[in-house]
């Protein structure tokens, strides 16, 4: 691997480590406020799914740096914004199921992943590798099902409020360096995925700047929706991006 491709690597993976924490202020800001507020809890966990996912996929390829250790790093994190979602918020029962349904797909995948890890399946390590890419690409897509209906509440209220800048940038700017590095690596799978993940990153800042907060009044009628959007970044699904 060249150095100027390592370089790259490391600063798109510095920036998936930004885009991992940004969460940390609302995640704070429930814990001080005992109150989960309207922050969504689906991107919490659709960051957890999509983080094992790549951390499996990780291990699959034996690229321990940068997908397995960072991605483990941003399973670990999401595990604590989900807990302490859950630790304060006043709909236990939806947060339950979501969070069962979501600890039971891990089981299942990770099951496949040992299995397929040690032959039972009968499959090749690259079987085994394109299949948990294939799920890592659900797993990274799924998440941007909920910021769709944050966009829509942008856009009728005029006012960008609901939109966690920091977040949305670094994903944005994370998936655009990954684009750069699937074409420099010719991984025209990579390239698509990230190109799309960063282009809805791009469109939530584009709205930020649009309808920045103080710019539109407000209407009184629609609630302002303070809620975490997810920014997943995705990684290559070739074997040969181990640093």
């Amino acid at each position: 691997m060249s150095v100027g491709l390592t370089v790259l690597q490391g600063i798109a993976s510095s920036c998936t480590v930004v885009m991992i924490l940004s969460s940390v202020p609302s995640v704070y800001r429930i814990h001080k406020n005992r109150n989960t507020g309207c922050v969504a809890l689906f991107p919490l966990v659709g960051l957890w799914l999509s983080c094992h996912l790549v951390t499996l996929y990780g291990w699959a390829t034996g690229s321990y740096f940068p997908l397995f250790a960072i991605y483990l790093f941003g399973e670990l994190t999401s595990i604590v914004y989900v807990s302490v979602f859950y630790r304060w918020t006043n709909e236990r029962s939806y947060a339950i199921k979501t969070i069962a349904a979501n600890i039971f797909i891990i089981i299942l995948l990770t099951t496949y992943a040992v299995l397929g890890m040690t032959d039972v399946t009968g499959q090749t390590s690259d079987q085994v590798a394109d299949t948990m890419g294939w799920m890592m690409t659900v797993g990274c897509l799924l998440p941007y099902v909920a910021p769709l209906e944050t966009i829509k509440t942008v856009v009728k209220t005029r006012s960008s409020a609901s939109i966690p800048l920091a977040m949305c940038l670094a994903g944005a700017i994370s998936n655009a360096l990954w684009v750069l590095e699937g074409y420099l690596d010719n991984d025209i799978f990579m390239l698509v995925l990230s190109a799309a993940c960063s282009f809805m990153g791009f469109v939530q800042v584009a709205l930020y700047v649009i309808y920045r907060p103080g710019r539109y009044p407000v209407p009184k009628d629609i609630p302002n929706t303070n809620c975490v959007l997810p920014v997943t970044a995705t990684l290559t699904v070739k074997s040969d991006t181990t640093v």
